[in-house]
């Protein structure tokens, strides 16, 4: 798991915001503290492992070979049904673990599912929704019950339940308690986490760094930071970056005005700003000095997920110029050749380029903003960064303002999207809680209604699974709920509702961090269009099931 501070692809809106001072620093032991960071060391220059993919035919996807496995994804004839999809082949094709196991990403269609590879000899798999590990045999050795997993890394895996993260080892015992808002992986025996805001209505975490004793290494006193490597750890203070040792010491000042910033890697690190006049990121690489090495002369589009590729491995990094063009660079920021597995982004970027124009109704296309407002794992929405989401036309708040109407979510920000669609983001002062994108067209103006926004028109549909609820509803009136979940992503909710007459249509979708969140008391004066009724149009308290 890279760093879960960067939002290279899809979520710089999400960064946390400026320090909250009702957040109150964890002080450490001093004791364990001096001993965490006396013993900590040095993470050595990480090898790119490289993907073998097998020869194999008859498959709808084949992933890269680890621990001898390779994930394989066998299409059911159902598209609709996710499950027991997941099976392991050897390095010769042979199927070594049997199609038991669920696909964590199910599109409407059926296309583009995805699985865990094996790390530490283990993978994360999904049974009903639910995750536990398998080992290279196929034995089920920690039962599925967890609501998110990751691979084992340094010995234990992040696991989460009832929305908290803990860490498990390989016996299934819990190791880090589930008190954390977010946890990433362990790297040399130490974590980077974030722990519940005491305020319910402040989602504005602090954030620190433990040991595998759950002792405070680094209090939580950050905005946002990075994991340890190269004895050095990215942390952000006051809207500006630097890098800490396990001491807490900065060997970099807190003082680098970049809009985000990398872990380093061969000696170096990317950072990134916003290119004038656009919501892409430009960026460039620092040394251990803090100093700029290599120019911000590259570009990132803030929804293309090529995640790792920038960081040097082996004094090699792959790069993106201004005109898209994908290329290998050195240490001294020099054109050069990409070695063998490295720099084949293209059939990526080629495969979004295609999903996007495989929208429905040819209604305008939103993705970019969906995309955007993804969140890695530690992080929240904030109002500056919604604030900064592309393909809007016209903004009519684009600083929260406080409604008329009483209650916790009672300040907004909103935009027009195009002639027939618009967006408003709803929360507390301190943090957004739920965003809305509206469309509505009458015949009169298409017969076809094309301005009307469809599910496919906002989300790849390969990172949609349907909810089984009792209020969905398909009818005139249609609504449906959904969990959008994307590897190395939180996952989000959103309803989907769609009114029809004969003369005109509606259409709404809901995007929160919980279901429950669009029915909560202090939401009704919302007036969202969720309702709270089964297929007879009865009163009923919406369950899910998921």
């Amino acid at each position: 798991m890279k760093p879960i501070y960067l939002p290279l692809v899809f979520s710089l809106l999400a960064l946390s915001g400026c320090s909250d001072k009702k957040n109150t620093e964890v002080t450490p032991s001093s004791v364990s503290e001096k001993k965490a960071a006396d013993t900590a060391e040095v993470e050595s220059d990480k090898k790119e492992e490289k993907c073998v993919i097998p020869d194999v035919e008859g498959y709808d996807k084949v992933g890269c070979l680890r621990d001898g496995l390779a994930g394989v994804i066998k299409q059911s004839n159902d598209e609709y049904d996710k499950t027991n999809r997941v099976g392991y082949i050897d390095k010769d094709g042979q199927l070594i673990i049997p199609f038991e196991f669920d696909a964590l990403v199910a599109g409407e269609g059926g296309e583009l599912l995805e699985f865990n590879d094996f790390s530490e000899g283990l993978a994360a798999v999904s049974k009903n929704d639910q995750y536990g590990f398998i080992d290279t045999k196929g034995k089920v050795v920690i039962e599925p019950k967890y609501e998110w997993a990751s691979n084992f890394s340094d010995g234990v895996a992040i696991v989460s339940t009832e929305g908290l993260y803990g860490a498990i080892d390989k016996q299934g015992k819990t190791v880090i308690p589930f008190e954390y808002e977010a946890l990433a992986d362990f790297h040399d025996g130490f974590a980077t986490a974030a722990r519940p805001a005491k305020d319910p209505e402040d989602y504005e975490s602090k954030y620190g760094l433990i040991n595998k004793q759950n002792e405070v290494v680094i209090p939580f006193m950050y905005e946002s930071m990075g994991n340890l490597s190269e004895s050095l750890i990215a942390v952000k203070k006051d809207g500006k970056w630097g890098y800490v040792d396990t001491k807490n010491k900065a060997i970099i000042p807190i003082n680098l005005a970049y809009e985000t910033v990398s872990d380093f890697s061969d000696g170096l690190a990317a950072v990134f700003s916003y290119e004038e006049n656009s919501d892409n990121l430009k960026y460039g690489y620092i040394d251990k000095t803090g100093k700029l090495v290599i120019p911000m002369q590259f570009t990132k589009v803030y929804w293309d997920d090529s995640e790792g590729l920038i960081d040097f491995n082996n004094g090699i990094a792959v790069v993106n110029d201004k005109e898209g063009r994908t290329f290998c660079i050195d240490k001294k920021g020099k054109e050069t050749q990409c070695p063998d597995g490295r720099g084949d982004v293209d059939n990526q970027l080629t495969d979004e380029a295609e999903a996007l124009e495989a929208k429905s109704n040819g209604a305008p296309q939103f993705i970019a903003i969906t995309d955007y407002i993804a969140l890695k794992p530690n992080e929240n929405w904030t109002w500056d960064k919604l604030a900064a989401i592309p393909e809007v036309e016209k903004w009519q708040e684009k600083i929260p303002v406080k409604n008329d109407d009483s209650g916790a979510s009672n300040y907004s920000i909103s935009a027009d999207l195009s002639d027939t669609g618009w967006m408003a983001a709803y929360g507390s002062q301190n943090q957004p809680n739920i965003i809305v994108i509206s469309s509505d067209q009458s015949a009169l103006e298409s017969e076809h209604l094309e301005g009307v926004y469809h599910a496919s028109d906002l989300f790849n549909q390969k990172d949609l699974s349907l909810i089984p609820s009792n209020c969905n509803v398909d009818s005139i009136f249609s609504q449906k709920f959904y969990k959008w979940q994307k590897k190395g992503f939180q996952p989000f909710y959103i309803y989907d509702v769609t009114m029809l007459n004969t003369s005109s249509a509606r259409a709404e979708l809901g995007i929160a961090r919980s279901l429950e969140e669009f029915f909560k008391p202090e939401n009704e004066n919302l007036n969202l269009e969720v309702r709270s009724i089964d297929a007879n149009d009865d009163e009923v308290t919406c369950t899910f099931k998921q």
